[in-house]
């Protein structure tokens, strides 16, 4: 018999299978189900970072060799995020698209966490443009926060249960920010949410890796791919 190591006995004692937690009640359709794109927006792409960051006075070669790898595994989650959101489209799964604006010109109204950071995106600015590829389409649902949790920053909770949506497959940026908290907000509100692991990055690799590594664990990330083909079997 192979070692019982801790993470067994929490799998034993929690009840979790090699397909990660069960959930109760009906499996995802088109009918529960809606794919939740996070802060897919300018201030997140590693082009509008090395610009203010050479601003700020740091030497521009030094800056895009830092960002080499997050510019290298940031575009790797956009081309996810455009896969899983042609699927939901192509298959009548409702997108919903959030990203950081103020409501205010003066981004008066930019939560006092934000502030710190910098993070003031009034209407019309660059940061808060979404990514030309992934951009919403007419009709689509678009929410914006200024805050990191889409749960806490606008009203999608009501617009979902509205909706009556059960099940959420979230992807975006970035993982250990804005999407860890929107997700983890989203399971305790009850919906069944996942990280699609493939779609999202975060600045530092080992910070991605741990937030995936704790959702594995119960069965909460799947692939693009994966999703894309469970969006198809809905149609």
């Amino acid at each position: 018999m192979n070692e019982i190591t801790l993470m067994h006995v929490i799998g034993a004692v929690y009840g979790l299978t090699e397909k990660g937690v069960q959930p109760p009640g009906p499996p995802p359709s088109k009918d529960n189900t809606a794919l939740l794109l996070i802060d897919i927006q300018q201030m997140a792409t590693p082009e509008y970072m090395a610009r203010a960051a050479v601003k700020a006075g740091l030497p521009e070669a030094a800056v895009q060799a830092a960002l080499a790898d997050y510019k290298e595994r940031f575009y790797c989650a956009v081309e996810n995020c455009s896969r899983v959101l042609s699927a939901a489209r192509q298959n009548g799964i409702p997108p919903i698209h959030v990203k950081i604006e103020s409501l205010s010109g003066d981004a008066r109204d930019t939560s006092m966490v934000h502030k710190m950071l910098g993070w003031a995106y009034p209407p019309g600015s660059e940061g808060a443009q979404f990514l030309p590829d992934i951009a919403p389409k007419p009709g689509e649902i678009v929410l914006t926060k200024t805050v990191s949790g889409a749960f806490t920053g606008t009203i999608l909770d009501r617009v979902l249960r509205h909706m009556g949506i059960s099940y959420l497959f979230v992807c975006g940026f970035v993982t250990d920010e804005c999407v860890e908290t929107t997700v983890r907000d989203a399971l305790d509100y009850g919906y069944l949410a996942s990280i699609i692991r493939d779609a999202t990055t975060a600045y530092a690799p080992e910070t991605y890796a741990h937030v995936i590594g704790k959702f594995s664990g119960f069965g909460l990330t799947p692939a693009a791919e994966e999703v894309a083909g469970l969006f198809g079997q809905m149609a």
